[in-house]
């Protein structure tokens, strides 16, 4: 109705509107950038509301919503966004009384109100009917305390992803204990961006075997460091679980993952890239991987890591994209867990071992079937201890496209011979001692 007047400071004449048939408040006042006072609609009708998504989205300005705390929203099914990127706003009491039984979607209820620190109103809010709690305080930057939710029924739910998320003050998730999410199919960066979550016990007794996408739950949790409550979680039903754990830079241990059933995983994107801190990886050594087809950076930027021999059973004969999977692992010096993987399906190396500075032995790789690779680019760039490369004369890489600095900065390279029987023109293999496109360089 008022939707994005931007100007919009005064709405006095709204006092008189009549509200009592309206069933539909949706957007009204969405991106009113300058609205500040709402009083006027202290004495509105909205019992025959159902519908209050967006209803004040993107009022910046608004820090004071006391005019909202007799409403009748009994009737509401949809609150999701209802108060999204209200940044100013932190106050909320006059939510307390709010009757939101019938609530099914609540997601980006809250989303982005980087202002609000209490939410002691919601206490007593009965969300059972509530099927949508994605991205409901995602956002919240100076939230740090939710007991008041331990509460919650939310045994209906089936989507948590971001609910969370961006709650950079959030310690402490200990009132999580007792929910049921049993019906949860999407985790997704639930807690991610808590950068002062160190503590996850809470989630110890968690059914989220229903859970199908568990992919940036715990990303950019730097805090982090112990993951034992997650030992016993049945994941079977997981098939997204990139960045799960990705900048994780606290995480040295993750014995406790070694029980996970992750047979029906497709994309394993980004796993634990940034986990700086992880040098034993002995948990994932009878993991089943045969499903993924999508390796990217798993395990890139873990520059602790040197010891890669749990993985070298794993089955990725399905896997298309090994890009990154390895880059930035400096301490990584053998590789000979790696001499049988079957790779015969990749068609994406590129940056693969890309900055494995310790990397010095790459005999592993000799027996390797490349030949649907199509992107070698950086494939081995800065690995400046590799100095001999016999063990590629001999691979397949008449399928390759992309093979800008797949050595370059190798600088204890001298030996490029063996490459003569690579089926390649001349012009190629020049490219690959230059330094990359710049367009087409990844971050982790």
């Amino acid at each position: 109705m008022f939707y994005d007047c931007e100007s919009l400071k005064n709405i006095e004449e709204l006092k008189y509107l009549n509200t009592k048939e309206i069933n539909n408040f949706s957007y009204m006042f969405l991106q009113c950038y300058s609205l500040l006072d709402i009083k006027v609609l202290q004495n509105w009708d909205v019992s025959n509301g159902n519908n209050f998504e967006g209803m004040f989205s993107g009022c910046y300005s608004l820090s004071d919503i006391k005019a909202l705390q007799n409403w009748n929203v009994s009737n509401g099914k949809y609150f999701s966004s209802m108060f999204s990127r209200c940044s100013s706003l932190s106050d909320i009491k006059s939510l307390q009384n709010w009757n939101v039984s019938n609530g099914k979607e609540f997601y980006s209820m809250f989303y982005e109100c980087s202002s609000l620190s209490d939410i002691k109103a919601l206490q007593n809010w009965n969300v059972s009917n509530g099927i949508n709690f994605s991205y409901m305080f995602s956002g919240c930057l100076s939230l740090w305390d939710i007991k008041v939710l331990q509460n919650w029924n939310v045994s209906n739910g089936n989507n948590f992803s971001y609910m969370f998320s961006g709650c950079s003050s959030l310690s402490d998730i200990k009132v999580l204990q007792n929910w049921n999410v049993s019906n949860g199919n999407n985790f997704s960066s639930m807690f991610r961006e808590c950068l002062s979550l160190s503590d996850i016990k809470a989630l110890q007794n968690w059914n989220v075997s229903n859970g199908n996408n568990f992919s940036y739950m715990f990303s950019g949790c730097s805090s982090l460091s112990d993951i034992k409550a997650l030992q016993n979680w049945n994941v079977s039903n997981g098939k997204y679980f990139s960045r799960m754990f990705s900048r994780c830079s606290s995480l040295s241990d993750i014995k406790t993952l070694q029980n996970w059933n992750v047979s029906n995983g497709k994309y394993f994107v980004g796993m634990f890239s940034g986990c700086s801190s992880l040098s034993d990886i002995k948990a994932l050594q009878n993991w089943n991987v045969s499903n993924g087809n999508n390796f990217y950076s798993m395990f890139s930027g873990c520059s602790s890591l040197s010891d890669i021999k749990a993985i070298q059973n794993w089955n990725v004969s399905n896997g298309t994209i090994f890009s990154r999977m390895f880059s930035g692992c400096s301490s990584l010096s053998n590789i000979k867990a790696l001499h049988n993987w079957n790779v015969s399906n990749g068609n994406d190396f590129s940056s693969m071992f890309r900055e494995c500075l310790s990397l010095s032995d790459i005999k592993a790789l000799q027996n390797w079937n490349v030949s649907n690779g199509n992107d070698f680019a950086r494939m081995f760039q800065r690995c400046s201890s590799l100095s001999d490369i016999k063990a590629l004369q001999n691979w397949n890489v008449s399928n390759g496209e992309y093979f800008e600095g797949m050595f370059c900065e190798c600088l204890a390279l001298s030996d490029i011979k063996v490459l003569q029987k690579w089926n390649i023109s001349k012009e190629e293999l020049s490219n690959m001692f230059k330094s990359p496109n710049l367009e087409r360089v990844y971050l982790y």
